[in-house]
């Protein structure tokens, strides 16, 4: 249920709550940033709550929203209303783009080991400790606690590797860094309520076949608790082999491929342009040094990789929950966990990951549509 959303200033400080909304709609996604809509009647008290920059939080919800965007308008059914809408504050990174200058020089970042560590640094060095250009750190964010995973910057062939990077912005890098690797990140509100906290996480297994003991989640319409279901099963956007060129140009480019043992029309074929990554880099010592073509390739391989990742079949799953018996979402389950999915009209059944939760509560209740890849 959402009785209430609370309305927070710029210091963070609750200033109000809004429990008469028309509706409520909190849409979290696991890859990317959700986003929120509050619609609800003109009045004195709504016109002083809601303002764009200001925060939206809930109750046993940790996501926290950036008003972005208010509209009146009128209708004849509801009369002059207010809408308050944006997105989770995630959306702030999207500010940022990833470079570390260095008088006319652009230094490329060097990623590598955990894959956690990798897209902290990124958030540190660009959004809350830049030390070249302190205009760039954002005063009220921090790093929130490391969720310990252990996760390694691979290459293609499961071998760790460096990634190099550049000029990308800093929310879709960091995000797709995560992702290749099934993970995700959030920014929440710390626990004394004055700053935001970026932090990582990953879903939990709670399929019917998880080996870690925690109580399975099941979604069928056997079991009465899902009302209808919609399966998506898509590979126009599927790609197996990429060829990946460098930096230089003409015949002296230097190529990498990541090759697919699939053939004839199975054999799904991309360029990818990482020209941007550069084969020489500064040590510690500020002394420039070449990487050996070896060490190159691996990198040109790992954003290959990282875009492969993207560019697979989708089997998307989507429906609409209508007993939750005990369960309660965001305590029981919630975004990114891996759950159980059973439609035997169809005969599918599949192990599949929660990506997207959209709650909506108004005149007709709450309901919650939830989507699974």
């Amino acid at each position: 249920m959402i009785d209430y959303v609370e309305i927070r200033n710029g210091l963070f400080e609750t200033i109000g709550i809004i429990d008469t909304a028309k509706s409520v709609i909190w849409h979290k996604v696991y890859y990317g940033v959700g986003d929120f809509e509050i619609y609800a009647q003109v009045t004195e008290r709504h016109f002083e709550l809601l303002h764009r920059g200001y925060y939206v939080t809930r109750l046993n919800d940790d996501e926290v929203g950036i008003i972005e965007k208010i509209e009146v308008s009128y209708n004849t059914q509801d009369g002059l209303m207010i809408v308050a809408s944006g997105r989770f504050a995630k959306s702030i990174l999207e500010r940022r783009i990833i470079y570390t200058l260095s008088g006319k020089m652009n230094k490329a970042t060097v990623l590598r080991g955990n894959v956690e560590s990798a897209a902290r640094a990124l958030v540190a060095n660009n959004a809350t400790a830049c030390d070249f250009n302190t205009n760039r750190n954002i005063q009220n964010l921090r790093l929130g606690e490391h969720s310990g995973s252990t996760h390694i910057i691979v290459d293609a062939q499961g071998q760790a590797t460096r990634k190099q990077v550049t000029n990308k912005n800093l929310m879709e890098y960091t995000d797709s860094l995560l992702q290749e690797y099934g993970m995700s990140a959030k920014i929440i509100l710390a626990v004394e309520g004055s700053k935001l906290e970026y932090v990582c996480f990953e879903g939990v297994d709670r399929s019917m076949n998880n080996t870690s003991g925690v109580d399975s989640i099941i979604f069928s319409s056997d079991f009465d608790n899902l009302a209808d279901s919609d399966y998506i099963s898509d590979d126009t956007g599927v790609r197996n082999m990429a060829l990946i060129g460098g930096e230089g140009e003409g015949l002296d480019r230097f190529y990498s491929a990541i090759e697919s043992e699939q053939t004839g029309l199975d054999r799904r074929e991309i360029f990818i342009d990482a020209s941007g990554i550069s084969q020489k880099y500064e040590d510690d010592n500020n002394e420039e040094q070449t990487y050996t073509d070896a060490e190159y390739k691996a990198m040109l391989d790992s954003r290959g990789k990282m875009e492969l990742a993207q560019m697979i079949q989708i089997d998307a799953f989507s429906g609409t929950i209508s007993n939750f018996g005990n369960w309660i979402l965001n305590r029981d389950f919630s975004i990114g966990d891996i759950v159980t999915i059973q439609n035997n009209q169809i005969g599918i059944y599949a192990n599949v990951r929660i990506t997207e939760t959209t709650e909506i509560q108004d005149e007709n209740g709450y309901a919650v549509s939830i989507n699974f890849e």
